[in-house]
């Protein structure tokens, strides 16, 4: 089966930066491509549940592939593919979203399967099967059943990596024997991606023999994630368990944080000087300036 691309190497799930209103602030979403890209991703996510993709109007989530695709059309580095993510409550929706995700200059199109009621793994298959003869690009499969309460198979998994203008699948679940009976199950499908997008067990996923990862953590952690990347590809464990420690460290610290994912991460990324503002999109709340001590304390894990 002919593929367009392979999604491998690290790539952050990167925030949306908004303003007080709610809209996107594309300089700042032009930063955080660039500034990804220094430290070492292979390309970018935008509109994934860290980017707050499903409170983001269809609008906006065109215009955060806009500002992403400048920003990486314009650092000229070597092949950065960029991924959206689509979503919406129905499936007319999701279809019109993937549509529109393609056109506005996504490479490929992280497809989240409307959650509202829980689907059986041959459901999601029906949703991936749809989506991916809806887009005029390649199609990957987001899998994150702690959120969604939908969950594919490892049989599942090997149906949809047969599916035409699927290329891959990110597998945010924490469970790891899960993950490798993924790997297990598509080892021999070739162009298929499987992705990791739970930084705790990325070193036992990259030892796994998945294809790279999608992480939120990466926000700010991003060249620790590559370096990871790399010292399981060279066999270097000693470096490996350290770095995977750091990474698990700082992550539990974001968790323990007391607010939302996207809220730790952006005032994380305020206190570093990166974006100027914290806001997130209603109703999640953003971290007050009280508790802005509880940040600079989980960054400094």
């Amino acid at each position: 089966m002919s593929r367009p691309f392979q999604v491998t190497g690290n790539l952050p799930a990167l925030v949306t930066p908004v303003d007080a209103e709610g809209r996107v602030l594309g300089a700042e979403v032009d930063r955080l491509v660039r500034r990804a890209l220094a430290d070492g991703a292979s390309g970018v996510l935008v509109a994934g549940s860290t980017g707050e993709g499903t409170l983001l109007e269809p609008t906006q989530r065109v215009e955060l592939v806009h500002a992403a695709r400048t920003a990486l059309d314009e650092a000229r580095t070597s092949p950065s593919p960029l991924l959206a993510c689509a979503s919406a409550p129905t499936m007319g929706g999701l279809l019109e979203d993937v549509r529109r995700l393609g056109d506005a200059g996504a490479d490929a199109v992280l497809v989240l399967a409307p959650s509202t009621q829980p689907l059986r793994p041959e459901e999601l298959l029906t949703v991936h099967r749809d989506a991916a003869a809806a887009s005029a690009v390649p199609t990957l499969a987001y899998h994150i059943p702690q959120l969604t309460g939908s969950s594919l198979t490892p049989e599942s998994a090997r149906e949809l990596a047969a599916l035409p203008n699927v290329v891959g699948m990110k597998d945010s679940s924490p469970d790891a024997e899960r993950r490798a009976a993924f790997r297990a199950a598509t080892r021999g499908v070739e162009g298929f991606s499987l992705l990791t997008g739970h930084a705790p067990s990325l070193r036992a996923a990259l030892e796994a023999g998945v294809d790279g990862s999608i992480l939120a953590i990466a926000n700010v952690r991003q060249r620790q994630a590559v370096a990871l990347h790399r010292a399981v590809a060279d066999g270097d464990a000693a470096a490996a368990e350290r770095l995977q420690a750091g990474l698990t460290r700082t992550m539990t610290a974001v968790l323990e944080a007391g607010a939302s994912v996207p809220a730790v991460l952006k005032a994380a990324l305020q206190l570093d000087g990166v974006l100027e503002e914290r806001w997130c999109r209603p109703p999640l709340a953003s971290i007050p300036p009280a508790r802005l001590d509880r940040v600079r304390t989980a960054l400094l894990h």
